[in-house]
């Protein structure tokens, strides 16, 4: 019996090398279809033809032009074959498919749980594909300007910026300037004269007319922003990525955002449980459209792109 949990052990350790899925994931599906228990997943008819209505649905909305998974499963349902791959995609699509945009963050988690053993805990995004995101040798640049944003990032701030058309945008954390000429660039792109605030420690490597870059504290900055209630364009978008205390941070984001504007807290893998503790109380929505645009959160923003509401829900 240990011979045969040695064995499990040292192979779903193996194929996790293989295949960017935890080993403990592995090892429950291992010892799931070794007893017997694992059986393969089918669509039944229902499914199927809500996998159809989706489908049309988006399709439709783009003319027509199906995007590569959307042509893989017209495919899958146009010959019904489907492999366990299929079943798994068509699951997937049915489940982004039907749950609602605006979601609080009690029930967010009802819906990411079945993600909780991947190696990006709640994500569909690969391990690999997270740490390449952002280049797998350099960084990627903006205009020859270090802009440390994933790519996923870079496609959802495009399609919010747009959607959005902010009339402020305050980036607490700003690195060397590459992301706040990004969404100088994307706003001047779109016809929008936005406020770009961009604050950190250091000094930046970029000087634009277009953007207000404020050497000093994020923390600071924004508690002075709070209590003098200063006045900003509205809607307004704050990123956070500085890494600060989200305890503090958000009692001040509190006095300075107000209903529809919008929150994003970056790299907040390892911040979910901090955030459910500041969130719980806050009418603060999640934005599905955005965090699970390339999958349920493929993005550095894991269940963390608010928008803020008129109550708590």
């Amino acid at each position: 019996m240990n011979g045969d949990r040695d064995f499990v052990d040292a192979l779903s350790r193996f194929l996790a090398l293989h295949t960017e899925q935890s080993a403990g994931r592995l090892k429950y599906l291992i010892t799931s279809f070794l007893s017997g228990r694992q059986a393969d997943a089918q669509l039944d008819p229902g499914e199927k033809k809500e996998v159809q209505r989706l489908l049309d649905a988006d399709v439709k909305a783009h003319n027509t032009v199906p995007t590569f998974l959307q042509n893989y499963l017209h495919t899958c349902l146009t010959q019904d074959r489907w492999p366990p791959e299929a079943t798994f995609l068509a699951s997937l699509y049915l489940l982004r498919g039907t749950h609602e945009r605006f979601t609080p963050w009690a029930r967010r988690q009802q819906l990411v749980g079945q993600f909780a053993g991947e190696l990006v805990h709640g994500s569909e995004l690969g391990f690999r594909q997270l740490l390449y995101s952002q280049g797998a040798g350099p960084v990627f640049r903006w205009r020859g300007v270090p802009c440390f944003k994933t790519v996923y990032d870079l496609a959802i701030y495009a399609m919010l910026v747009d959607e959005l058309r902010p009339g402020t945008i305050v980036e607490l954390g700003a690195g060397v300037g590459g992301s706040s000429l990004f969404f100088a660039d994307l706003c001047q792109s779109a016809g929008l004269t936005t406020d770009i605030i961009s604050i950190d420690t250091a000094a930046g490597e970029v000087t634009d007319s277009r953007i207000a870059f404020i050497q000093a504290d994020c923390s600071a900055w924004l508690a002075k922003a709070a209590t003098s209630k200063r006045e900003f364009r509205r809607p307004c978008l704050v990123i956070e990525d500085f890494h600060g205390d989200l305890s503090g941070f958000f009692g001040n984001l509190d006095l300075i955002l107000q209903a529809g504007d919008y929150l994003v807290v970056e790299d907040s893998s390892g911040k979910q449980n901090r955030i459910a503790q500041v969130i719980a109380s806050r009418p603060y929505l999640i934005d599905t459209k955005y965090t699970d645009f390339f999958g349920i959160n493929c993005t550095s923003a894991l269940n963390s792109i608010f928008v803020k509401g008129s109550e708590v829900r």
